[in-house]
């Protein structure tokens, strides 16, 4: 798949990507990738097993082994921040887009599930009836 970056960007687009930082250094830049731990936190005074634990939760999941960490934080960072109580009600603070966030976390969670029992089923005799009911 390709697209043409600019034209999803607009009349922004030059003024979006020719953007230079003045304001912090590139030096002082921790840039993700796989010895993102051992790399930037090894040098704190954090316990070993904090270390692993972190090493554990940078190896895992879709981006696993990059650096990179997607988390979603919507228990406590909706129900306990100062924007819950005096901020106007954003998006991500409708109990309606907290669920919906929520079925299409579970239902990515099962799409690899779904296409194995497909594939599977088309290999044998077994078949599989899937209900949302």
């Amino acid at each position: 798949m390709s697209f043409n970056i600019e034209k999803i960007l607009g009349k922004e687009a030059n003024y979006l990507l020719d953007h230079k930082c003045n304001t912090v250094k590139k030096e002082h830049l921790h840039l993700p990738g796989p010895d993102f731990v051992d790399r930037v936190m090894t040098s704190s005074d954090r316990n070993p097993v904090v270390l692993r634990n972190m090493q554990t939760l940078f190896n895992n999941g879709r981006m696993g082994g990059t650096g990179y960490v997607s988390i979603l934080p919507v228990d406590q960072g909706i129900e306990h921040t100062a924007g819950a109580s005096f901020a106007p009600n954003p998006i991500y603070f409708d109990p309606e887009k907290i669920v919906e966030l929520a079925i299409e976390g579970v239902v990515m969670r099962l799409l690899p599930l779904l296409v194995f029992l497909v594939l599977f089923q088309e290999s044998t005799h077994i078949r599989f009836h899937f209900s949302l009911n």
